[in-house]
């Protein structure tokens, strides 16, 4: 796979530090069987949450954050995307690295063990919170995990955010029925991982009739206050 060559160069988001937020943590203990297991609280990963409480809200956000960071720092997006009924999920990867931080994955099976236990966390989620529509993204190495739940069109997700992915699923593991609203964002300028990684992917879910807002920016490997009003935009979207 061409991702794990890129593996080790994903890179933590460029924002300010992290705000304090309302939070519940949960330390849940890894299984085997998480893939499998919606009873297993978020995937047997430890979360921060913050917005509205979890059991009142209409939307639940999942947000992964990227290589060498932690589920704090993309906390602040909440308070800048925000709504009064949306709830933001913030878990942490599961694997340590030099100098403090988190990854999603250093190898191959671990990419794929994150990609089951994000799946776990999704249907956990929608089994606890059915009244709740479900987003799930991420940025950089989380938003290449997130992208991987394209191949499951069972998973009850509403809204998939990804900003800056690599690329690390085919066309023919997309699954052209799954009901997803695709936001994909990606700098022009990026420098930590290939611009056309995106812009391969975009064509794969034109291809596969799978709604998408494709947002090409001028920029490196970062977010942008554009990207997170698209963001507000397309979560306050009604079905339909």
């Amino acid at each position: 796979m061409r991702y794990l060559a890129l593996l080790m160069l994903l890179a933590a988001i460029g924002c300010s530090d992290p705000i304090d937020a309302r939070s519940d943590v949960l330390e849940n203990q890894p299984s085997s069987n998480v893939a499998n297991d919606s009873g297993i609280p978020w995937g047997g990963l430890k979360i921060r949450s913050s917005g509205t409480a979890l059991e009142d809200a209409d939307q639940i956000i999942v947000l992964l954050h990227g290589y060498g960071a932690t589920e704090a720092d993309l906390v602040p997006l909440a308070d800048y995307i925000g709504g009064d009924s949306r709830a933001f999920v913030f878990p942490a990867a599961p694997v340590s690295v030099d100098g403090g931080g988190l990854a999603w994955a250093t190898t191959e099976q671990e990419l794929e063990n994150a990609r089951a236990r994000l799946a776990s966390l999704v249907r956990f989620a929608s089994r606890t919170y059915p009244e709740a529509e479900i987003a799930v993204g991420g940025f950089s190495q989380g938003a290449t995990v997130s992208s991987m739940l394209l191949s499951d069109a069972s998973l009850p997700i509403r809204h998939l955010i990804l900003y800056s992915p690599a690329l690390a699923i085919d066309a023919a593991s997309i699954s052209p029925a799954h009901h997803a609203r695709v936001l994909l964002a990606h700098g022009q300028r990026d420098d930590v991982l290939p611009f056309e990684d995106s812009k391969r992917l975009h064509e794969m879910l034109q291809d596969k009739g799978i709604e998408t807002n494709w947002q090409p920016f001028e920029d490196g490997h970062t977010i942008t206050t554009e990207l997170l009003d698209a963001t507000r935009d397309q979560l306050s979207q009604k079905n339909g």
